[in-house]
C-alpha cells in the first residue's frame, strides 16, 4: 500500500501538469488563431491598398521602431514571464515585486527609446533608409516604442501568472484593434494612417492589460517592496533583464541591418515589400509554436522554481515533438502552393514564390532555436542564450551581406534559413546540459 503512494503522487502530478498545459494551449490557441488570422487578413488588404513599395515602407518603419524598441527594454517581457512564473507558487509577494519592477523599468526605458528615435528620425529617414518623405511617419511610430515596451511587460507578467484566459482575451482585442486601425488608417492616410492605427492598437492593449493586472493584484502592491530580499531580487532581475535586452538588441539590429541592405538595392522597397509578404506567411506557419512559446516558458520556469526536474524534462520533450509536428505538414503544403499564396497579396507579389519557399524551409530551424532557447531562459542561463543570439546575428548579417546583392529578397530568405539552422545546431549541447541539471543557472 505504501509502495504505491509515490507512484500515485507522481501520476497525480503528471496529470496536473498535463491539464495545466492543455488548458494553457486551449486559451492560447483561441487568442492566437483569432489575432493572427485578423493580422494576416489586415496585412493582405493593406498590401493591396499600399502596393509593394508602400507595404515595404510600412514594414521598414516597423523594423526601425523595433530596433529602438529594444532600447526600450524589449527583453523585459521575457524577464517578467520567467521570474513571475518561477516565484508565483513559492513566493507570491516576490512575483508581485517582479511585476512592479519590470513595468516601472519599461516605462522609463520606453520614454528613452521614443525620445532617441524622435530626435534622429530625420537622419534615419534621409541617410539610412533613403526615404526622406518618411520622417513624420517615423516620429509618429515612436508611440509604438513606448506603449509596445509597456505592453510587452504586461503580457509577459500575465503569462507568468498562468492566466492564459486573460491573455487570450487581451490578444483577441488587440487583433481586432489592429485589424480596424490598420485598414482604416491605410485607406484614408496611406502609410501614415497605418502607423497611426498601429500606435492606437498598442495604447488600447496597454490599458486593457493593466486592468487585468490590477485585478490579479488588487491590493498589497506596495508590500512587495518590504523585506530583506528586495535588493537581491532587484539585482537578479536587472542582470537577467540586461542580458535579455542585449540579446534582443543584437538580433534586432541584425534584422534591421539586413533590411537596410535590401532597400538600398535598386527598387529595394518593392523587394522588401515582397519579402515582408512572404514573411507574413512564415509567421502563419510559426503561429502555433509562437503560441506555445510563452506558455512553455511560464510552465518550465514554474517547475524550475519548484525543483520539479523530472516534470521539466518530460514537458520539454513533449512540447518539442508537438511543435515539430504542427509545423512540418503545413510547411510542406505552403511550399507546394507558394505561388498561389503570394498571389493573394496581389499580382505584383507572385514573383516572391521562391522567396516564400526558402523562408518556409527555415521554420523547423526557428522552432528548434526557440524551444532549446526556452530551456536556457527558464533555468536563468541567459549568458548562453545571449551567446547564441550573437551567433545568429553574425551569421545572418554575413550571409545577407554576400547574398542580397546577388539575389535580393531570395538572398535575404537564404540568409534567414542558414542563420537559424546554424544556431539551432549550436544550441543542442547547452540546452541538453541545462535540462539535465536543475541547479544549472548562471
Amino acid at each position: 500500500m505504501t509502495a504505491g503512494c509515490p507512484n500515485a503522487a507522481v501520476g497525480a502530478r503528471e496529470k496536473s501538469i498535463a491539464f495545466s498545459f492543455a488548458t494553457g494551449v486551449y486559451w492560447s490557441l483561441i487568442g492566437a488563431v483569432v489575432s493572427r488570422g485578423l493580422t494576416l487578413v489586415a496585412s493582405v488588404l493593406a498590401a493591396r491598398t499600399l502596393g509593394a513599395e508602400g507595404f515595404g515602407e510600412l514594414g521598414m518603419i516597423q523594423n526601425t521602431q523595433g530596433l529602438f524598441g529594444v532600447l526600450a527594454g524589449a527583453g523585459l517581457g521575457l524577464a517578467a514571464t520567467k521570474f513571475v512564473a518561477e516565484y508565483r507558487s513559492v513566493n507570491p509577494m516576490q512575483a508581485s515585486r517582479c511585476i512592479l519592477l519590470t513595468i516601472f523599468i519599461s516605462m522609463i526605458a520606453g520614454m528613452f527609446g521614443a525620445i532617441v528615435m524622435f530626435i534622429f528620425a530625420g537622419e534615419l529617414a534621409t541617410s539610412v533608409m533613403r526615404a526622406p518623405h518618411l520622417v513624420r511617419e517615423l516620429q509618429v511610430a515612436t508611440g509604438l516604442i513606448l506603449f509596445g515596451a509597456i505592453n510587452g511587460v504586461q503580457s509577459g507578467a500575465l503569462a507568468g501568472l498562468g492566466d492564459f484566459r486573460t491573455v487570450a482575451r487581451v490578444t483577441i482585442l488587440r487583433g481586432v484593434c489592429l485589424f480596424l486601425g490598420l485598414l482604416i488608417g491605410v485607406h484614408y492616410a496611406g502609410v501614415m494612417g497605418g502607423v497611426i492605427g498601429l500606435v492606437l492598437t498598442e495604447v488600447v492593449a496597454v490599458f486593457v492589460s493593466q486592468l487585468a493586472l490590477n485585478k490579479a493584484f488588487p491590493d498589497r502592491w506596495m508590500d512587495a517592496f518590504s523585506g530583506p530580499a528586495v535588493l537581491a531580487d532587484v539585482t537578479a532581475m536587472l542582470r537577467f533583464s540586461g542580458l535579455a535586452i542585449a540579446a534582443s538588441l543584437v538580433t534586432t539590429l541584425a534584422f534591421w541591418y539586413v533590411n537596410v541592405l535590401l532597400v538600398n538595392e535598386q527598387n529595394g522597397y518593392a523587394a522588401l515589400g515582397v519579402f515582408n509578404a512572404a514573411d507574413r506567411w512564415r509567421q502563419v506557419l510559426l503561429f502555433l509554436p509562437a503560441t506555445f512559446s510563452q506558455l512553455l516558458l511560464s510552465m518550465l520556469s514554474n517547475m524550475h522554481g519548484k525543483k520539479e526536474a523530472d516534470g521539466f524534462r518530460k514537458l520539454f520533450r513533449a512540447s518539442l515533438w508537438i511543435n515539430l509536428a504542427v509545423v512540418a505538414i503545413p510547411t510542406a503544403a505552403l511550399m507546394l502552393f507558394a505561388a498561389q499564396a503570394m498571389n493573394l497579396f496581389g499580382t505584383e507579389y507572385r514573383e516572391g514564390a521562391m522567396t516564400l519557399i526558402i523562408l518556409s524551409g527555415s521554420t523547423i530551424a526557428v522552432v528548434m532555436n526557440n524551444l532549446l532557447g526556452q530551456v536556457l531562459i527558464s533555468k536563468g542561463a541567459m549568458s548562453w542564450r545571449f551567446a547564441m543570439d550573437i551567433l545568429l546575428s553574425c551569421v545572418l548579417t554575413l550571409v545577407a551581406w554576400i547574398l542580397v546583392p546577388l539575389w535580393r529578397e531570395q538572398g535575404l530568405a537564404l540568409a534567414y534559413l542558414i542563420a537559424y539552422s546554424v544556431t539551432a545546431v549550436a544550441l543542442i549541447v547547452p540546452a541538453i546540459r541545462h535540462s539535465k541539471d536543475d541547479r544549472a543557472a548562471e
